[in-house]
């Protein structure tokens, strides 16, 4: 049964994956190039169990973002927080494209920020020690400081 605390969580993550992208967000032109202020916010509630494909394409829509110059964030959560896991993941990859543990760091080096679920990790037994390198246990301030009017999420 699920605690009350974790339901709680998952209904307010819900709502802010509900109000998704901002329709205000800024867009210019430069050059004849258009750019779009708006972050990208993906959340990661799938695991390569669940749903690999969903997995990878979280990881390939964040370089995608990196590409057009966002600021990208990554926010595992839910069975999500499994893709985090240094012990679980190992050599998971959705068919043939690159491991997903690759993926992770190079999106790292690029400077994706990536957060897991402190309260998905203690349901899952998931501890901050199991996370692979460059991947936070956010805080409730690390979380909401990345959400903004015109963050954009997706979640898979």
């Amino acid at each position: 049964m699920i605690n009350r605390t974790f339901a709680a969580f998952l209904l307010f993550v819900s709502g802010l994956l509900v109000a998704g992208c901002n329709s205000n967000s800024t867009t210019s032109v430069a050059n004849g190039v258009a750019s779009n202020d708006a972050s990208l916010f993906i959340s990661v509630v799938s695991d390569m169990d669940s749903n690999p494909q969903a997995v990878d394409m979280a990881m390939k829509l964040a370089g995608f973002g990196k590409d057009e110059g966002r600021d990208v964030f990554l926010f595992f959560n839910v069975k999500g927080v499994r893709v985090a896991s240094e012990k679980i993941l190992q050599d998971a990859a959705f068919g043939s494209e690159p491991l997903i543990r690759t993926q992770i760091e190079g999106l790292l080096q690029r400077g994706v920020q990536m957060h897991a679920c402190p309260v998905c990790m203690k349901g899952l037994a998931i501890d901050a020690q199991d996370l692979l390198g460059g991947i936070e246990v956010t805080t409730k301030a690390g979380l909401f400081q990345k959400i903004g009017p015109t963050t954009c999420v997706f979640t898979y």
